[in-house]
């Protein structure tokens, strides 16, 4: 059974029905789970959901309000495994973020595969799969590569 962690960019999407990759990852996420796959989601995914969630679309956000953006947080829990935060998890993450010098941006995303690492889960799936480094046993892929 493969287990996959649903990256912000996944779970921003399957939630916008108006986005326009809102089919490949809603595709994606129900081809793993007839599959027999796994999906997961973190505290920290769902920060960073609610901060674009509840920015203004002027400036790339989903312009929701805060009980929209209430109701799909609660919709997204429902639905997916919950990944707990662990204290392994700040040491993975420094470990990483030290070991590959990893600055800016890039250091929510190698927080993400910090949690996969603690929870052993095999996979990411992202719309930005160059946002990750290259870490033995964390396979990171796109919706398309689900869908083909």
């Amino acid at each position: 059974m493969t287990s996959y962690l649903l990256d912000t960019n996944i779970i921003l999407r399957f939630t916008d029905t108006h986005s326009k990759e809102y089919e490949i990852t809603k595709n994606a996420i129900f081809q793993i789970l007839l599959q027999g796959g796994q999906c997961f989601i973190t505290s920290q995914v769902l920060i960073e959901f609610w901060v674009v969630a509840t920015h203004p679309v002027t400036v790339n956000g989903l312009g929701w309000t805060v009980e929209e953006t209430e109701e799909a947080v609660q919709m997204l829990i429902n639905q997916f495994e919950w990944l707990e935060e662990t204290p392994d998890i700040f040491r993975l993450w420094f470990s990483l973020a030290t070991t590959h010098k990893i600055s800016g941006k890039r250091t929510h995303d190698i927080c993400i595969q910090a949690v996969t690492l603690a929870h052993n889960i095999s996979h990411i799936l992202t719309l930005n799969p160059k946002d990750f480094v290259e870490i033995e046993g964390i396979t990171i892929i796109h919706p398309n590569r689900i869908n083909s």
